[in-house]
């Protein structure tokens, strides 16, 4: 059956080596479906240690509406492939939703929620984004998004009121800003180079995600695998090639010495108004501002192009909510993910969490720091970023940090189109 996974390939979807055998992922586990007190205990695996106390309250509150369901949060998510290869999966889990984790879809890993009426309530944009990795089956449901982090150009409102720069609805206009900026002694962004994936998430991502259908072209490279060469019209050099130029031009605007500075130090300067801009997600709020209070912040999308009709923000569709294919707890597992997607549940979460509600009917974002991206949300100018879709054994980290220090543009291409090229040879992506 499709469902039936081997040690070796759940091992080779989770980027680790292992031992050949056969692992049904069945309803056979050990753990029994309801206990003698007629409690049924269902295992919730989520992604976020942070958020650890906001589900301990969820998890009350559904028990108390729920008396017959116990459930157990479990925050380690390094638990999850191990869990696969006992047999012995969360019945119920949350996951950030990129390559490895629509590898896990493919696989069967998770059931089809099509038919789930809480689901029925997410947008359809919004779903759309996570079935475009790709489906088991032609039409089956196996995610559904429960929270999308919107990432762009943080920048400060004070020092932009100061210098009388309008947040800039175009590539030149961005450009212009970064200018006025220096030219008055501040950096336009503060540069966090040292640590290689804020210049994927934030450079690469945003001006690839600006100026190509992300999502399309890694639809058509991947239907390729390995039969591609460097002058193929699906490859990286003649689809990323263009955009090159302006990911060496933000990286430029950075303060002398970005090469040196981490993620870390970029949340301290930048509170300390060190510079303009920041390109980071929301992630970087909280630090920023429990560094100083006092600090007004803002969120605007890059312009990559001077039609601002082109302009779209990059998201992390940080989490999906899925269940387990074979739980022999599929019932209780269906009422908790249906209250999880409940308003009170979902907008609440992304509220506090400076991110989007994928429902419906989600309230008005009205929060300064995020209130620049939410248009651009609302009406589905949004992508995941070109970073999220390469394996896990693709260093694009550091063929990136090698691009902004080297600058050799070519050499990059080479690289990348050469190892996408080796990685598809390998596992038949």
């Amino acid at each position: 059956m499709n469902a039936l996974l081997s040690r070796r390939s759940l091992f080779k979807v989770a980027g680790v080596a292992g031992a050949a055998a056969v692992l049904p992922l069945t309803g056979c586990g050990s753990r029994a479906g309801v206990g003698t007190d007629g409690v049924t205990t269902l295992r919730f695996m989520q992604n976020k240690p942070e958020v650890v106390a906001y589900f301990n309250q969820v998890i009350k509150d559904f028990e108390a509406r729920n008396p017959d369901v116990r459930v157990v949060q479990d925050y380690n998510e390094g638990n999850f492939v191990p869990s696969l290869v006992r047999n012995d999966p969360p019945d119920v889990m949350t996951r950030g939703f990129a390559k490895e984790t629509a590898d896990f879809v493919h696989k069967g890993i998770f059931a089809d929620l099509t038919g789930l009426p809480a689901a029925s309530a997410i947008d359809p944009k919004a779903q759309e984004l996570v079935n475009s990795w790709g489906r088991y089956g032609q039409d089956e449901t196996s995610a559904v998004p429960f929270s999308l982090a919107a990432a762009g150009v943080i920048y400060n409102r004070d020092i932009f009121a100061a210098h009388n720069v309008a947040v800039p609805e175009t590539w030149d206009e961005f450009v212009a800003a970064c200018g006025t900026f220096k030219a008055a002694g501040i950096a336009p962004i503060y540069g966090t180079h040292k640590d290689s994936w804020t210049l994927r998430q934030g450079a690469f991502d945003y001006v690839t995600g600006g100026t190509l259908d992300v999502a399309g072209f890694f639809s058509r490279i991947y239907a390729k695998g390995a039969k591609i060469s460097q002058d193929a019209p699906e490859s990286f050099t003649n689809n990323f090639g263009p955009a090159l130029p302006q990911i060496l031009q933000l990286a430029a605007f950075a303060q002398p010495g970005a090469e040196t500075k981490n993620y870390a130090d970029g949340n301290a300067a930048f509170a300390k108004g060190q510079a303009a801009m920041y390109l980071q997600g929301p992630w970087a709020l909280s630090p920023i501002i429990q560094a100083n209070k006092d600090i007004k912040l803002g969120t605007f999308p890059l312009p990559a192009t001077n039609n601002p009709a082109d302009t779209k923000v990059r998201v992390n569709v940080d989490m999906v909510l899925s269940i387990a294919r074979h739980t022999p707890r599929r019932e209780a597992a269906e009422r908790f993910l249906s209250y999880l997607l409940t308003p009170e549940v979902v907008n609440s979460y992304n509220q506090k969490h400076a991110a989007f509600s994928p429902l419906k009917a989600a309230p008005a974002v009205v929060d300064p720091q995020i209130s620049g991206v939410a248009a651009h949300m609302a009406e589905g100018r949004y992508y995941q970023g070109a970073g999220t879709y390469f394996p896990p054994s693709v260093p694009m980290n550091n063929y990136i940090q090698s691009l902004v220090y080297s600058k050799d543009s070519g050499r990059f291409l080479a690289d990348v189109d050469a190892e996408w090229r080796r990685v598809a040879e390998r596992t038949a992506i």
